[in-house]
């Protein structure tokens, strides 16, 4: 596993039944890192302050019995990896986890990804401004019912970069998405999209004629010259092992999510920038509308050096 260093998990105080504390402390355990719980809740009004105590020392109790719980699952001792825990409340919960992960200069944030209403896909409001502006790698999790040899590990790939960071980008997420695997079911499953823009156009115009063996050889050199890249790209990792490469054709946002959901993939790495060298430049489209589909765990890297618009 890549080694991070100085992890933080971060929980909202409520019941959960997600492995997001056993990632923690296996990472922690793995990497000799150093791991921290934060705990983020909304402050009681001042009519209740006297309250306050009691009310984070509950939300303390809580999260310590699933540090216990999830300590006896995965046979780690607290003496061999501690897990100290920090109450933050206040409002914008987002800006005060990213704030904290600035101050601590944390390099991986595990959390549940939050629960949702009436739909298992996608993310809410706090998910995605981390999504956008966390600073460091970000692992939302969501419950997964198969034993942790047997999860799916998928990681979606462009490789047609436009720039060195976009390339040594997806290098990180293929290593990245390698070493989850091996935890897993170690098959890595790497997804890929070509499609040509202007395929449906050219076939189907009134005022443009293309012979459709000359259109179907173009199409057939737009797929060779993107899976050549493709496997470029995975030589470049350096990564092993069991793969499976998946050279999807059509869009990304279409396939990606049918693919994953489909095949109950358990995570997913991808990044979560449409471009570089932009300090706290958003999600692009693409990317955002494969998060608002998906019902997996994430794992999303954004580009080195990139730099949160928050401080």
């Amino acid at each position: 596993m890549k080694s991070f260093k100085n992890i933080l998990f971060v929980s909202q105080g409520l019941p959960s039944d997600s492995d997001s504390i056993g990632q923690a402390l296996r990472l922690s355990q793995a990497n000799n890192a150093q791991v921290k719980g934060l705990i983020v809740c909304p402050a009681l009004s001042p009519k209740l302050n006297e309250y306050q105590d009691t009310y984070e020392n509950a939300l303390r109790q809580t999260v310590n019995q699933q540090i216990d719980k999830s300590r006896q699952e995965n046979h780690i001792a607290e003496a061999d990896v501690p897990l100290p825990l920090q109450v933050l409340s206040g409002e914008k919960p987002a800006v005060n986890i990213i704030k904290n992960i600035l101050s601590h200069k944390h390099d991986l944030l595990i959390k549940d990804a939050e629960p949702l209403d009436g739909s298992d896909e996608g993310f809410k409001a706090i998910d995605m401004t981390l999504l956008r502006k966390c600073p460091c790698p970000v692992w939302l999790n969501r419950l997964v019912h198969q034993p942790l040899d047997k999860r799916q590990v998928a990681v979606a790939i462009d490789p047609i970069s436009t720039s060195l960071e976009e390339n040594a980008l997806s290098i990180r997420m293929l290593q990245l998405a390698r070493d989850i695997a091996n935890k897993c079911d170690y098959r890595l499953h790497v997804l890929s999209c070509w499609e040509y823009q202007l395929e449906n156009y050219l076939r189907n115009s009134l005022w443009i004629k293309i012979d459709q063996d000359e259109l179907n050889a173009e199409l057939d050199s737009s797929r060779v010259s993107h899976r050549k890249a493709l496997d470029r790209l995975i030589e470049q990792s350096g990564i092993g092992g069991d793969i499976i490469i998946h050279h999807l054709q059509g869009a990304a946002d279409v396939q990606i999510p049918e693919f994953v959901n489909e095949k109950e993939i358990d995570i997913l790495v991808m990044g979560t920038l449409a471009r570089t060298g932009i300090p706290g430049f958003v999600i692009g489209n693409t990317a955002e509308n494969i998060l608002q589909s998906i019902k997996c765990s994430l794992v999303a890297l954004k580009p080195e050096g990139f730099e949160s618009p928050i401080s």
